[in-house]
């Protein structure tokens, strides 16, 4: 299966969040140029609307294949394909998990200047559906972690027999026993299992090293801060941290917690036909991101000429 990228959609980022406020309400120094601000509003509201479209096809498809996965696990047949598979979508979603907190650092920086390039609210609202998007992947990481077989008790021994001569006849004796290739599956894949469940665990817990870190960090910066208005942002983003702090020690517990979760063993050519199926998601998931790229870059351009045309028509 090819690598799951679940690229960062940066529509949670310049001027999204405002965009519906341009067609509601036009103050006196645009009715200059009205024509030209209204269709390069009209036009800038489609584009957005599409990048919401868009947006929620990927959600959708993301949330298909965090389902398929949760619902399955290997056989005998399947060996340890099915779990081959599972690693490679949390490993992927983990990814994910890092690119929107490498853009969420950056809106953090940018609160913490004086005079940042957005407004304090925009940024503000651009790290809350960030931290949403964080949450969600997180979530489905654990839901699939939750999914992983353990050992499931199996016998470990099977019977054999072997046939001597007897008395010029064949005889039927029993020799000893032999590992199962039941046990042989069930531990391989429980060492697979348990390898990639403790890689979770482990994120997570780094994770919150790092908050509380950062929280000692930022304690120390308010000690020194002149300006009230960041003072008052670094008090917010170590509520913040504590919050998700929390949230993190809870799904350590749940991915740490052997749960029963019902599960349906694959045979091999199953597991094939699960993984072209999640092949042909992140191909449409992909394209989907390409479209979006490319919209966001045109809205973007878009947005500039709008304020060159207000600016215009502010001059009038």
């Amino acid at each position: 299966m090819k690598k799951i990228s679940y690229l960062i959609l940066s529509i949670i980022f310049i001027g999204l969040v405002s965009i519906n406020s341009y067609a509601k309400a036009k103050s006196e120094v645009e009715a200059g140029r009205p024509n030209l601000i209204e269709k390069k509003e009209a036009e800038i509201k489609d584009m957005t609307d599409e990048i919401l479209a868009l947006d929620s096809k990927i959600e959708k498809e993301v949330g298909q294949i965090v389902q398929y996965l949760s619902s399955v696990k290997d056989s005998a047949g399947s060996h340890t394909k099915v779990a081959v598979i599972k690693e490679k979508a949390i490993l992927a979603l983990a990814d994910s998990v890092q690119d929107y907190q490498s853009e969420r650092a950056k809106r953090l920086n940018e609160l913490s200047k004086r005079y940042p390039n957005l407004s304090r609210d925009i940024l503000e609202k651009q790290i809350e559906i960030t931290d949403e998007r964080i949450d969600k992947r997180i979530e489905q990481i654990i839901g699939i972690t939750s999914s992983l077989t353990q050992n499931q008790n199996v016998k470990k021994y099977d019977a054999y027999w072997t046939r001597q001569r007897s008395s010029g006849r064949r005889t039927k004796v029993k020799s000893g026993k032999k590992v199962s290739k039941e046990y042989k599956q069930d531990r391989s894949v429980t060492a697979k299992n348990n390898a990639l469940k403790d890689k979770v665990i482990k994120g997570l817990k780094e994770e919150i090293a790092s908050l509380e870190a950062k929280n000692v960090t930022l304690n120390t910066k308010i000690q020194t801060e002149r300006s009230k208005e960041i003072k008052e942002q670094h008090k917010k983003e170590i509520e913040a941290n504590k919050g998700t702090i929390e949230k993190r020690k809870q799904q350590v517990a749940d991915a740490e917690a052997e749960t029963a979760v019902s599960t349906t063993p694959l045979q091999y050519d199953e597991a094939k036909d699960l993984e072209g199926q999640i092949s042909d998601l992140v191909l449409d998931i992909q394209d989907q991101e390409a479209k979006m790229k490319r919209l966001i870059y045109k809205r973007n351009m878009a947005l500039s000429k709008l304020a060159t045309y207000k600016k215009a028509a502010g001059r009038k």
